[in-house]
């Protein structure tokens, strides 16, 4: 939705992520699916290039071994596939369209964040929860010619796929994945228009970081005056 807005679409695009479980996992998968190739993934160890892109059902699945073998070794990847690996390093230097970090909190500092804006990067999307430093946030979101999208409506899926589960407890039944995925992509297109929407409503137009604040203060203050709790 973040891409549509602008008039761009994932397809042909290069997305630099970091980390390589579970949700480093699904980037890549939900990526390759929508025509774009995630080129990096990163570890305690360092960070593998693939400029190939982990597109097939083979690359994307050695992820899931690499994971369950307990090693939280990413030079794996590219001892497997012949790719370079480069000990010790972030891929935020790294040129792509799309930069994802997707492991950990605070994972993006003032220096990475720089490296980011000269990647030549139009979109920093965050995946994981609060993966930049305050001040790396702002600058990033300084940067005319980067879109920020923030953690807290990202990676809203996560729990709202848990609300779907708790629903189909609810009313015993067992949707296909397929019907999981339809609704959660109906939750997070309302989720974009609310965030949006909110931003241009307050004077912030294109602020996703604030609409998001913005929409989600509304949603639970309008919530609390309807309940007449004050």
């Amino acid at each position: 939705e973040v891409l549509k807005h602008f008039g761009d679409d994932i397809k042909g695009k290069t997305v630099a992520v970091s980390g390589f479980g579970n949700v480093a996992w699904g980037v890549c998968e939900k990526v390759a699916q929508l025509g774009g190739k995630v080129v990096t993934i990163s570890g305690p160890d360092g960070y593998c290039y693939d400029p190939d892109g982990i597109v097939t059902p083979e690359k994307i699945s050695y992820l899931l071994e690499m994971r369950a073998s307990g090693r939280n070794v990413v030079k794996d990847y590219a001892d497997k596939f012949g790719v370079q690996f480069f000990p010790g390093e972030k891929p935020w230097g790294v040129k792509a369209d799309i930069i994802m970090p997707s492991a950990m909190q605070n994972d993006v500092n003032m220096e990475q964040a720089k490296k980011i804006a000269e990647c030549g990067a139009k979109y920093y999307i965050e995946v994981a929860n609060m993966p930049t430093t305050n001040d790396a946030l702002a600058f990033l979101m300084g940067q005319k010619h980067l879109i920020v999208a923030p953690s807290k409506a990202v990676n809203a899926g996560g729990v709202a796929t848990s609300a779907l589960e708790m629903s189909q407890n609810s009313m015993r039944m067992s949707w296909s994945f397929e019907e999981v995925d339809s609704h959660l992509k109906d939750i997070m297109t309302n989720l974009y228009h609310n965030a949006a929407g909110a931003a241009a409503q307050y004077g912030k137009p294109g602020d996703l970081v604030a609409g998001a604040n913005i929409a989600g203060f509304k949603k639970v203050a309008e919530a609390m005056m309807e309940q007449g709790i004050f």
